[in-house]
């Protein structure tokens, strides 16, 4: 997908929990809007939500979700699970293919089933998956990520290979850059930092 905004997220699914990382550069074209953007969403006390993308769509899905997530749990009387809300995106995303929002959504989360990683793509499809990377720097986050990554793998081993696969986005596209924002989900909740690039 050639979009005229870039970005790297990367999302791993570990022993204990799940890590997602993300670049903090908003670009248009060769332009440099913001290099202290926000690409990943806290949806629940369990689940994030990360997206490549054009900011105006992924922030509106985002605003959706969170409508969508209370009356879920209002309707139903407990909290979603991170497949139902993937169900959601998916359904969603689904929906507009005609004329589609354009993201690349990485979601993570902890839940009854355990830890979770789904991906998805602007037409919906939903991917279960140990770990994953979108935007314009995948290819080299990809390849940090394929060396490094274990079944065995904890949240705190996770997040500095998540850091290492941006970074490895960051030097080898122009459109990703900033500082790293990293969210892992543990039994804890929701931890979030920020490491300089």
């Amino acid at each position: 997908m050639s979009l005229p905004t870039g970005a790297t997220v990367v999302g791993i699914k570990c022993t204990d929990g799940a890590v997602v990382a993300t670049d903090s550069l908003i670009s248009w074209g060769t332009m440099v809007l913001t290099d202290t953007g926000v690409k990943a969403f806290k949806l629940t006390d369990t689940i994030v939500l990360a997206s490549a993308g054009l900011t105006s769509d992924y922030q509106m899905l985002v605003n959706r979700l969170q409508a969508q997530i209370k009356l879920y749990e209002l309707d139903h009387k407990k909290a979603i699970s991170v497949k139902a809300l993937s169900k959601m995106v998916a359904n969603t995303l689904y929906s507009r293919r005609m004329s589609p929002l354009y993201v690349q959504t990485v979601i993570i989360g902890l839940d009854k089933d355990g830890p979770a990683l789904y991906g998805l793509d602007m037409g919906g499809s939903l991917i279960p998956d140990e770990f994953t990377a979108t935007g314009t720097g995948v290819r080299t986050a990809f390849g940090v990520l394929e060396m490094n990554y274990k079944p065995t793998l904890t949240v705190k081993e996770a997040e500095e290979i998540a850091i290492q696969a941006v970074r490895a986005g960051i030097a080898r596209d122009v459109q990703s850059g900033g500082a790293i924002r990293i969210m892992s989900v543990t039994k804890d909740g929701v931890s979030e930092r920020t490491v300089d690039n």
